[in-house]
């Protein structure tokens, strides 16, 4: 099921995710702050370009109401914005992807995407198989040939349509596949509301609207951080819901919450106050996250060798967890972790290990 479920939505990712916008998996939760409007909107200025119909806008939030399959109900946040990309986190009820878009040369471009994507990491210097999703000159009869050979095409201007969120006048592309046919609509400083594909045999339709935007609305998810208890000399773990803005660096949230314990607990910090967290880079490929801290982090702890090495465990467990990786890499001033009782050699690392670590109560 879950296979089908990335499966849908890296194809639905293609168009349906344009905005004006660990052995434990992070959840996304939807915290709702402004509404979406409902409107009929019409589209004006000459010339339009691309940019024009998928505005790249931090922290839009838009929910999109399926039809003919599950996993076509969907929801999606902006990751990152950088100049001409933008990362996309689009969640259906099977599972989380990420999509990047690019915007040069007067075309809309994916230019990457992947599947089960549950923590948060920028992904628009990533590279994959390109395709053109809208192409200038914005009229009639542009068309353009995808890899497969397939054909795609601006169909219509001021296409008249209606979804959950309002009616519109939009932009139109079809996109005639050898077993059917895919339609989207584009609307000016919305992005995609519509997308509606149809077999040849039109045995079925699979639909996909717009049913609801917000502005100003952070992605929260469900992190799990890992904590000393000076009471058991055990590991225990605390459940945050975390907020997450476009371009919001996770190291900020790390540094944050691994410096917070409950008011009158006998859960240690796991980091001094002074102690500065850099950008976790994640390789995949070796199953690693490697974290760059402060010097303060060793010459603030002032900790025994069974504390130290708990404190390691903690690191290791919060971003083991999240990154879902069973191996974490500790550097203190871009050099491997070296105090007076532990010292990484190269190639050495922490291992990963939450088996049996209660939740704190």
């Amino acid at each position: 099921m879950k296979k089908i479920a990335i499966t849908l939505i890296l194809l639905m990712t293609i168009s349906l995710t344009s905005c004006t916008s660990s052995n434990k998996t992070p959840q996304d939760n939807n915290n709702n702050k402004n509404s979406t409007p409902s409107a009929t909107i019409t589209p004006s200025e000459e010339n339009p370009k691309v940019s024009d119909y998928f505005p790249f806008k931090k922290d839009v939030y838009k929910r999109y109401k399926g039809n003919g399959n599950e996993y076509l109900d969907r929801e999606t946040y902006v990751d990152f914005i950088h100049e001409d990309k933008m990362q996309i986190r689009s969640i259906n009820p099977g599972t989380t992807a990420i999509v990047i878009y690019e915007i040069k040369d007067g075309a809309l471009k994916r230019v990457y995407s992947r599947g089960e994507a549950y923590y948060r990491y920028d992904y628009t210097s990533f590279k994959g198989d390109e395709e053109i999703l809208i192409k200038e000159p914005i009229k009639v009869g542009t068309s353009w040939t995808l890899k497969d050979g397939t054909v795609r095409s601006i169909t219509g201007i001021d296409k008249e349509i209606e979804t959950p969120s309002g009616k519109y006048k939009a932009l139109e592309i079809t996109t005639n596949e050898k077993d059917g046919s895919e339609a989207d609509y584009y609307v000016k400083d919305i992005g995609h509301v519509k997308y509606v594909y149809k077999p040849k045999d039109g045995s079925f339709t699979l639909l996909s609207e717009l049913e609801e935007m917000q502005e100003n609305k952070p992605l929260v998810q469900n992190i799990r951080f890992y904590f000393p208890d000076t009471s058991t000399e055990k590991q225990v773990y605390i459940d945050r819901n975390v907020e997450m803005l476009t371009n919001e660096d996770m190291k900020y949230k790390f540094q944050k919450e691994l410096k917070t314990v409950p008011e009158g607990s006998k859960l240690a910090k796991v980091l001094p106050k002074d102690t500065q967290v850099s950008t976790p880079i994640l390789d995949e490929e070796k199953g690693t996250v490697t974290i760059n801290f402060s010097s303060h982090l060793i010459n603030d702890a002032n900790a025994g060798v069974g504390f130290e090495s708990m404190l390691l465990d903690c690191i290791a467990n919060t971003f083991g967890d999240y990154y879902n990786v069973d191996k974490v890499v500790i550097t203190v001033d871009d050099k491997l972790y070296e105090s007076g009782h532990f010292m990484l050699k190269p190639g050495e690392y922490l291992a990963v290990d939450t088996k049996n670590i209660p939740q704190y109560k």
